[in-house]
């Protein structure tokens, strides 16, 4: 065989040998995300939504799963919720407000409480989260959501910027039907 035929023959079998081995990114019925993990690796992050399409008027609502990596126990973490829909990020409600400190002149602050859920070494907790709480869906559409949080063992770690402390989940989709009256 000339040296062209063997390159084409061996090029052709490393496609279809990663082709056979590489994991497709399947959408599961909960929607479920793959995991992403911290830059120090003391946490990963699942995110899902449970329905792909919701009718307007519902509550769309995600799921998201922190686990603990690190070898020490943490608390379930500060959170942060980006919501992008057809138009930008829709209207926010006061309590997103609040946790972005976004307030309009004259509302309230939020005070500060811990989830008090603690997360042992390897183990993992699941937060769901109402959206509606946070966004007022008026308009129909696809939107996206990721939720970042905040890896505080990489903190204690003294991580080389603040940004470092912060981990992006995947990012998960949904859709907002328009009503059918």
């Amino acid at each position: 065989m000339s040296k062209p035929r063997i390159s084409g023959l061996f090029v052709a079998v490393l496609i279809i040998t990663a082709a056979t081995s590489m994991p497709v990114d399947a959408q599961t019925a909960a929607g479920a995300k793959p995991t992403v993990t911290s830059k120090s690796a003391m946490i990963s992050l699942r995110i899902a939504v449970p329905s792909k399409s919701i009718a307007m008027g519902q509550k769309p609502w995600v799921s998201l799963t922190v686990q603990n990596l690190g070898g020490q126990e943490i608390s379930y973490p500060e959170d942060r919720v980006y919501v992008e829909g057809p138009k930008g990020e829709p209207p926010t409600r006061l309590r997103q407000r609040q946790l972005t400190n976004r307030l309009r002149p004259g509302e309230p602050t939020l005070r500060m409480d811990s989830y008090g859920q603690n997360i042992a070494p390897g183990d993992s907790f699941t937060m769901k989260y109402d959206l509606s709480t946070l966004y007022d869906f008026k308009e129909p559409g696809k939107y996206t959501v990721y939720i970042e949080v905040l890896d505080e063992l990489a903190a204690l770690a003294k991580a080389k910027t603040q940004t470092d402390y912060w981990v992006r989940s995947p990012v998960a989709t949904f859709e907002v039907e328009p009503s059918t009256r």
